[in-house]
């Protein structure tokens, strides 16, 4: 089983939710008022974990769930479960999208409706409850689009062939970086796969960065866009302008359900564009 959950939650009705949360969100109050603003995460979850407790709900903490194919193994942990209601717990100036997305993706994971993030580093403690509309069925019927790439080494198809049954197993909409991180784990994992190649600006050597390999010439770049990137394609060109040992990139954009492929290649005194 690639998705492996150690607590398997129900999706609970909107109703039953607010229910509940009202009794969460009295005891992050009072969690907060206790101890301000300044700790660690895990001081706020123990407490709160604690106060739910003593109303007689059911609360887990820090619960592992497990993703694997092959011999790839990723394990993330659940910050608060309570009566079959997961909740994210920050403790930031402000939450931001990428906060979203993480509760989003544990939500995917344990293909549920609804995850609330808990942030006590704001004045008083916010929650934002999310929404997954996905369900699992809908997660494994990905397309692929495969314009403007072509095999450019002999490990091409091979970058390709691989990831395919990565979405078979996983389904589409994790976090891309999840992906990526299997991808570097198949061809070698860090210490084989992500080479730090000399940057050049005319003949100076300016230092140098990390791309993944599939081959000793070419490399792939995984991301996450919902809409298209011409600027991010520039950078991309800039990046095999300054690093002469790199002799084209592979890039895979997984964008929700559609498997996107793009081969760039070096091009010759072109002079990067304005970001789009």
């Amino acid at each position: 089983m690639p998705i492996h959950r150690t607590l398997e939650l129900q999706s609970v009705t909107d109703s039953t939710f607010a229910e509940i949360d009202e009794v969460v969100m009295s005891c992050a109050y009072a969690t907060q008022n206790h101890f301000g603003r300044l700790f660690d995460e895990r001081i706020y979850e123990n407490d709160l974990a604690q106060r739910l407790r003593a109303h007689g709900l059911e609360v887990h903490t820090q619960v592992p769930i497990k993703v694997s194919h092959g011999s790839f193994e990723k394990t993330y942990y659940l910050d608060l479960v309570v009566n079959q209601m997961l909740y994210e717990l920050k403790v930031v100036s402000a939450l931001l999208r990428e906060h979203d997305a993480q509760a989003i993706n544990y939500a995917l994971l344990q293909n549920i409706r609804l995850v609330k993030l808990l942030n006590f580093g704001e004045t008083e403690v916010r929650g934002k409850l999310l929404r997954n509309a996905l369900t699992e069925p809908e997660r494994h019927q990905p397309t692929m689009r495969k314009t403007g790439w072509k095999p450019l080494g002999p490990r091409c198809e091979e970058l390709i062939a691989h990831l395919k049954p990565l979405i078979r197993d996983w389904g589409t909409h994790l976090d891309f970086r999840l992906y990526n991180e299997a991808l570097i784990h198949h061809f070698g994992g860090e210490s084989n796969c992500l080479q730090r190649l000399e940057l050049m600006s005319g003949d100076v050597a300016l230092g140098t960065h990390p791309v993944p390999h599939h081959d000793p010439d070419h490399g792939f770049i995984v991301t996450g866009f919902t809409r298209p990137q011409p600027g991010y394609r520039r950078h991309l060109e800039v990046l095999l302008r300054h690093a002469p040992l790199l002799k084209g990139i592979q890039w895979i954009n997984l964008n929700h359900s559609r498997l996107e492929v793009t081969t760039i290649e070096p091009e010759v005194d072109r002079r990067m564009g304005t970001e789009e």
